[in-house]
């Protein structure tokens, strides 16, 4: 089956020590059989977004394996300029939030400036909620998101939650259309098992935010789910396709 990775990063972690690096990003594609993933410089997220989204997209030029996705730091905009309609003319297929990294709340007015100018020019949005083991629980966080979301012609894909987010999203997901969910801390078949029966296995997406965190785990929890190979060919690569509208 064909696999694309929707959320994988390359670069520099301040964090901790962990390599991930490119290079390391893309041995952990091969030794999996990633066709593609859609990935971002994290110079982006830690240190200046335009010069990350440079290096995103020389390195997504150089390996045909690697869709570029665009990040913004929402503490650095204020809506001058129309950068989603240059993101997009650069050639990136995805625009990458991340709130809790940066420190800005959802109730922030450079994000609702922002998510008129995602609407008109039409790209889909992911935001991403906790990064593990760095991160930090903010219930209540994704009912904002889709409030401020909702009605919005664009899909929003919520991105790195885990367990305790699990009611949360669900309920979310069954009030607002434009809601998906990426798969990176899934870590039971049962995960899987329970979106599809809740939400539908279109509203899924296969991520592991690799080399992050390890893409192994979400995949074999995907393999050994008691769903049909169609409901793993929509999650593993096709509902990524159809929402990206392009021949990936």
């Amino acid at each position: 089956m064909k696999i694309i990775d929707a959320n994988t990063f390359f670069g520099f972690w301040p964090k901790r020590k962990v390599d991930v690096s490119l290079k390391k990003l893309l041995e952990i594609m091969e030794k999996h059989k990633v066709d593609k993933s859609i990935s971002l410089s994290l110079k982006g997220i830690f240190y200046d977004h335009e010069e990350g989204n440079e290096e995103t997209l020389r390195m997504a030029k150089k390996y045909s394996q690697i869709i570029p996705a665009a990040t913004i730091d929402l503490r650095k905009y204020f809506g001058k300029g129309e950068i989603v309609k240059k993101i997009l003319e650069q050639g990136f297929k995805v625009l990458k939030l991340f709130p809790n990294l940066q420190g800005w709340p959802i109730s922030y007015a450079p994000f609702y400036r922002l998510l008129e100018e995602t609407e008109k020019f039409k790209i889909p949005l992911m935001i991403t909620i906790v990064v593990k083991p760095f991160g930090f629980h903010h219930l209540g966080m994704i009912t904002e998101i889709s409030k401020t979301t909702k009605g919005l012609k664009i899909p929003v894909i919520l991105t790195s939650f885990d367990n305790f987010y699990y009611p949360e999203v669900l309920v979310v997901m069954k009030e607002n259309s434009n809601i998906y969910v990426e798969t990176s801390l899934f870590n039971t078949p049962d995960s899987f098992e329970i979106f599809i029966t809740e939400v539908g296995e279109e509203k899924i997406i296969f991520g592991s935010n690799s080399p992050l965190n390890y893409l192994a785990t979400p995949l074999i929890c995907l393999k050994n789910a008691d769903i049909s190979k169609k409901q793993k060919e929509k999650i593993l690569s096709k509902n990524i396709t159809s929402l990206l509208k392009k021949n990936l």
